[in-house]
Order: structure tokens, then C-alpha cells, then sequence
């Protein structure tokens, strides 16, 4: 396997994306993006510290994967630590994330707010998450769902899929696919990054290969 990742900042405000990603010594894939909600305080902050707690949770519970509760946990910890980041900064905070794992050809997928997941398989692209949104008029839409230290519904979305030889993963922000989306899986990755330029809100892509 191999991850290849970009973050392309918009021109008007600070990047409020972030991701961590790694392959274990075990050739267990993780990958984790979070895009800080801009509407709110400290976005970046709130990104940064959801990514590495998710992160963090994760690699301290690998031999867990197959447990359908482990990846719910871990956000479930994330959103505990915003809440205490909050407080300690008297900020509303809040960020929507997306976490994929791939173990042995299975990938475990969760997530919060709008942050995709996306399949490409013999020259076919599938979304495999839904986007946690609703429509509040005017063409605008907020998240219905993100972690922002308040408690999550119990029913957070696990996925489990089988994956092929020659799959690939993306992991994409909302700043990416909104312009980038036809290109996944059709262009190579440097071409994908060479493409986007001066982009409205922050373009993030993490790709997985196996």
C-alpha cells in the first residue's frame, strides 16, 4: 500500500484542514482528515486536535479493528477532549472527520459532518460515506452531525467493505470535491494537485493505493 496526501490552502483565510496518516509495521493503513468548522472558533485547533486524538486512540487499539465499536470509540474520545479544549479556551469549537483503516484487503470507514470517502474500482467511483448536512435556505447548508464536545448520537456510521488489488481510497474535504471530484481516479495525484489553483476553501486529499 501506499498514502500520498495534499492540503491546498484557500486565499482568504488560514487552512482549517488537517490529516495524519500512517502504514504500521503490521501493513495497516490509517488515515484520518478533519476539516475545522469555519463558523465556529479555532477551526484549525479543533482539526488538529480531533485528527491526533483519533489518531492516537487508533494506534493504541489496533488489536481492536474487528471490533465494530473501536472506530465509534475513537471519535467518541476525540469529542470528549474537544469538549475539555473548549472549555479551557471558553470557545464553541467544532469540525467534521472522516477515518479510514485498511486491514489485510478490509477497510473500516467512519465519520461526522461532510468530510467523503470514496472508492475507485475498475475505472468506477463510488462514494461510500454520506455527507451529514441539511439545508437551511438560500442555497446555504450547515452540518447536521460533526464532533464538537457535546456528546454524539449513538448511531455513528461504521462501514465495513472488502477491497481488491488495484483499489484506491480517497479521503476528500468538502473544498476538494466540490471542484475536484470528476478528476479521482481518472488523473494521476501530482496532476490532480497541479490542477487546483487559488480554490474558494481549503482542497485536501489523502489517497490510498494498495
Amino acid at each position: 500500500m501506499k498514502i500520498k496526501a495534499f492540503s491546498i490552502d484557500n486565499n482568504t483565510y488560514p487552512n482549517e484542514d488537517r490529516y495524519k496518516f500512517t502504514i504500521t509495521n503490521q501493513d495497516v493503513a490509517i488515515a484520518i482528515l478533519a476539516d475545522g468548522m469555519g463558523g465556529l472558533s479555532y477551526g484549525d485547533k479543533a482539526a488538529e486536535a480531533v485528527s491526533k486524538s483519533i489518531y492516537d486512540y487508533i494506534i493504541n487499539h489496533l488489536t481492536e479493528i474487528h471490533n465494530i465499536t473501536m472506530l465509534p470509540d475513537s471519535l467518541n474520545h476525540a469529542d470528549k477532549e474537544l469538549e475539555a479544549i473548549s472549555l479551557s479556551l471558553k470557545s464553541n469549537m467544532g469540525t467534521a472527520v472522516a477515518v479510514a483503516i485498511i486491514v489485510k484487503e478490509e477497510l473500516y470507514i467512519t465519520w461526522q459532518g461532510n468530510v467523503r470517502i470514496y472508492l475507485y474500482r475498475d475505472g468506477e467511483l463510488s462514494c461510500l460515506t454520506k455527507d451529514h448536512v441539511l439545508n437551511i435556505g438560500y442555497g446555504q447548508t450547515a452540518l447536521s452531525r460533526c464532533i464538537k464536545g457535546s456528546g454524539l448520537r449513538d448511531d455513528i456510521p461504521t462501514i465495513r467493505h472488502q477491497l481488491k488489488t488495484n483499489d484506491k481510497i480517497f479521503l476528500c474535504s468538502d473544498g476538494f470535491y466540490k471542484i475536484s471530484e470528476i478528476y479521482l481516479g481518472r488523473r494521476n495525484f501530482e496532476d490532480i494537485k497541479d490542477n487546483i489553483i487559488n480554490p474558494e476553501d481549503d482542497a485536501t486529499l489523502i489517497e490510498i493505493s494498495l
